[in-house]
């Protein structure tokens, strides 16, 4: 039982120190950030470690020291700027809401690449600090990832690594406190539009499709944070009118696309919402100004960080676009491998991978000219995208018929032309997935069901209901959606109980397989781990190589892995 009750008390102290830094981050770069729900607060200080704990990287090892006195001073920033008078309620709402989601974080199986690299990625940053040339280790540990960065501040005493899966639940803890404190405001005000209809839909959707903390990998988070980015995108084009929230709120939306990209690169894409917002309301020169210099600096640090550390680990600007692979270095990747590695991952994600699948056509060939579609609808559309898309449209119908039958009279809110091109948005990014990589990790998932949500949601904001009736409905939904969320996990534990024979009273960790490794000492009397018999490194001695034809050497004030075969 002490098990539990530390694992719970770290997971508290982490999601205070979060917010702590969201308070700071506020506090530096601009107030008006504040003014907001504890939620968004939550996401901005996330955003904020990932970017320190990078920087950090370079310097020190992310050790218990380093660890302890980073949450210290995210404790005493949350204490220092919480207006108690303001966010105590808010904090109590934030504590039930963890304990109501909590069953969630407990897991046993990890997904596939967890053992692969994620553990080993964030326990090297703990034990060694950032290393140049780490993608020469293999090509999982090629690919930036924050959330990695972000997990190795979370290794402790007593708990070790085994919350390292725990920055998704935070995520979700976050968007759940930010769409419910949205729905409740709106149902305060009686003013049921877009927004609310949208935030419902996509409430239902998360906790009851993303239920398994375990699968989210660096996937599922940046999808999530998808949805807030939509639901704030069209807050600011359709609803605000105030011209320094806007500016406040476009700043928030920022900052949840330069978080999301540092998941997965493809979301950079989502930039272009920016742009449109500031045109449309004709805010371009407002917000290039000297006020707002330090965010803009502090996110394209952000992108900088994303493009060094990309750099650093295999000699290419964005791995693995073979073009940006310049300026060769011992460390670099050779131009060969990135390239049938980018067509690899483009094979992969079009349905190519699997060993059951087998073609007579060269990777090359399959991802050329459409080769790939009908393989695709097999393999890929009539299994996980009609699955979906089943899921998603019951999840609509539901709320439709849910608020239908209650619908009272029609207002005057009715579609606008001009606005045509603010709708077709999420299918322009529905349309790049399919071309470039029409795998549902890659956001398939929220692509498919933004568009059905805005309908759904567009076709009920265009009624009045009856006093009362939306609130029943709305905590009716809620409670549903809840306790479908733990109903499914407590399926999931008990499955994983029976057929792992895990104890889960006795102890709230995942499975560790314990893995020999062979030690090799390279001529710079460095000591390199591989692991025996084809195993994964798990939580193996750092720094873990699958590739055992390597060597380190020290590069300024790092280390540096270098190949001996070039």
């Amino acid at each position: 039982m002490n098990n539990h009750i530390i694992f719970l008390l770290y997971s508290l102290l982490f999601i205070h120190s979060i917010i702590g830094y969201g308070f700071l981050f506020g506090r530096i770069v601009d107030k008006k950030l504040l003014n907001i729900n504890l939620g968004y607060i939550g996401i901005i200080g996330f955003f904020f470690i990932c970017l320190l704990s990078t920087i950090s990287s370079f310097f020190i090892a992310h050790g218990y020291s380093h660890n302890i006195t980073f949450h210290f001073i995210g404790l005493l920033s949350f204490l220092y700027f919480i207006n108690f008078s303001k966010n105590l309620v808010e904090i109590k709402y934030l504590w039930i809401l963890t304990f109501l989601l909590l069953i969630g974080l407990y897991i046993y199986k990890n997904h596939d690449d967890f053992p692969y690299y994620h553990l080993t990625y964030a326990l090297n940053l703990s034990e060694n600090g950032f290393l140049i040339g780490t993608g020469n280790f293999s090509h999982g540990f090629r690919t930036f990832s924050s959330l990695f960065y972000f997990h190795s501040i979370l290794y402790m005493p007593y708990i070790d690594f085994y919350l390292f899966h725990s920055g998704p639940f935070f995520i979700l803890i976050f968007f759940n406190y930010i769409i419910l404190y949205k729905m409740l405001k709106f149902l305060k005000s009686n003013k049921l539009n877009l927004i609310f209809y949208f935030s419902l839909l996509s409430f239902i959707f998360i906790n009851i499709a993303f239920y398994r903390i375990a699968e989210h990998g660096t996937d599922r988070s940046a999808q999530i944070l998808l949805i807030i980015i939509f639901i704030l995108f069209f807050d600011i084009v359709f609803f605000e009118k105030n011209s320094n929230n806007i500016l406040t709120k476009s700043k928030l939306l920022l900052i949840l696309i330069f978080l999301a990209s540092s998941m997965k690169v493809i979301y950079y894409l989502y930039l272009i919402l920016v742009p449109i917002i500031f045109f449309r309301k004709k805010l371009l020169i407002s917000f290039l100004n000297n006020k707002n210099l330090l965010i803009i600096l502090i996110l394209s640090s952000s992108l900088s960080l994303n493009i060094i550390t990309n750099y650093l680990n295999t000699g290419c600007l964005l791995y693995p676009a073979e073009k940006t692979c310049i300026f060769k270095q011992q460390w670099s990747i050779p131009k060969a491998e990135v390239k049938k590695m980018s067509v690899h991952y483009e094979w992969w994600s079009k349905a190519g991978g699997g060993p059951e699948y087998k073609s007579k056509m060269t990777p090359e060939e399959y991802v050329k000219n459409f080769n790939w579609l009908n393989n695709w609808i097999e393999r890929h559309f009539f299994n996980k995208v009609t699955d979906s898309l089943f899921g998603i449209s019951f999840i609509a119908l539901v709320v439709f018929i849910s608020f239908r039958i209650f619908l009272k009279r029609k207002t005057k809110i009715s579609f606008k032309k001009k606005d045509i091109v603010i709708y077709l948005i999420p299918l322009f990014f529905l349309i790049e997935w399919f071309l470039n990589h029409p795998s549902m990790r890659y956001g398939g998932y929220v692509l498919f069901a933004i568009p059905i949500f805005i309908f759904t949601a567009f076709q009920l904001q265009n009624y009045i209901l009856p006093k009362k009736i939306p609130y029943v409905i709305t905590i009716s939904l809620i409670i549903f959606t809840l306790f479908t969320y733990n109903i499914r996990n407590i399926s999931r534990l008990d499955k994983e109980i029976t057929f792992y024979k895990y104890n889960l009273i006795e102890s709230p960790f995942f499975f560790i397989n314990k893995v020999n490794t062979e030690k090799i000492i390279d001529k710079n009397n460095y000591k390199i781990f591989s692991p025996e018999n084809n195993n994964m490194c798990w939580a193996s001695k750092t720094p873990c190589s699958y590739n055992r034809n390597i060597g380190i050497k020290n590069f300024l004030w790092m280390k540096m892995i270098y190949r001996n075969d070039k």
